[in-house]
């Protein structure tokens, strides 16, 4: 099985195959350049470096977010187009959750955090029922204040994620929290194929027609929007 995994929902889009042979490459995008411009050069990069055509991919798994709206649009269309063009199967992942994986095996309590904009963040908990045990999900990912957030944190909890990257949030942050590898922030190429080969296996399978972004709320303008609308007549 050839497999795609892709995820654009952080500034540093991320790009990873592992062939039939079990052989991976990665790559991510230059965060100085948008997704719309160096995604599809990085890919057809990887696709050669792997020895392999975009026909050859028989799985494609994208990240969902949640995350950047404009970054998630770009890889998800991306996705799709190839899904349609190669009839590859087609499988969405939780962004946070890959990120999540980066913990180390000794963290029994992972929060991982991103940037919602408007004084909140977009968080997903997982926990370790024993050391260097398999991380499970503790509360699905959502969107907090971040007072809130904080409130309910618990005391060892590893907290990874791009949002620890935001200055507006480092101030609100304790200073131990900061206290790691930033890499370890954003997904990281083996990681999310672990992630897509775990999901594959479990027998989860999407559409590709119908699958979207993991948003969890609006756009500041969708907002905007709705909020100059006219009420409906009763």
């Amino acid at each position: 099985m050839n497999l795609l995994v892709l995820d654009t929902s952080t500034e540093r889009g991320v790009i990873g195959i592992v062939g039939g042979s079990g052989s991976r490459h990665v790559a991510i995008t230059d965060r100085a350049r948008r997704h719309g411009r160096d995604l599809i050069p990085r890919l057809m990069a990887v696709l050669c470096d792997a020895g392999l055509t975009a026909g050859d991919i028989d799985v494609i798994a994208v990240g969902l977010g949640p995350g950047s709206y404009t970054g998630l649009r770009v890889g998800l269309t991306a996705a799709k187009a190839l899904a349609y063009a190669t009839e590859a199967s087609f499988v969405g992942l939780d962004s946070l959750e890959a990120i999540a994986l980066n913990a180390p095996a000794e963290s029994e309590r992972v929060s991982i955090i991103a940037d919602a904009q408007r004084g909140q963040i977009y968080v997903a908990d997982f926990i370790r029922e024993a050391p260097a045990g398999p991380l499970l999900r503790r509360r699905a990912t959502r969107v907090e204040s971040i007072l809130a957030w904080l409130t309910g944190l618990e005391p060892e909890t590893l907290v990874l994620g791009p949002g620890l990257d935001s200055p507006r949030i480092q101030t609100a942050l304790p200073a131990g929290l900061l206290n790691h590898d930033p890499a370890l922030n954003y997904p990281d190429g083996h990681r999310l194929i672990e992630l897509a080969i775990q999901t594959w296996a479990s027998g989860r399978r999407d559409d590709h027609w119908l699958i979207e972004p993991n948003y969890l709320r609006q756009s500041s303008a969708e907002e905007l929007w709705d909020a100059r609308r006219p009420p409906r007549a009763e």
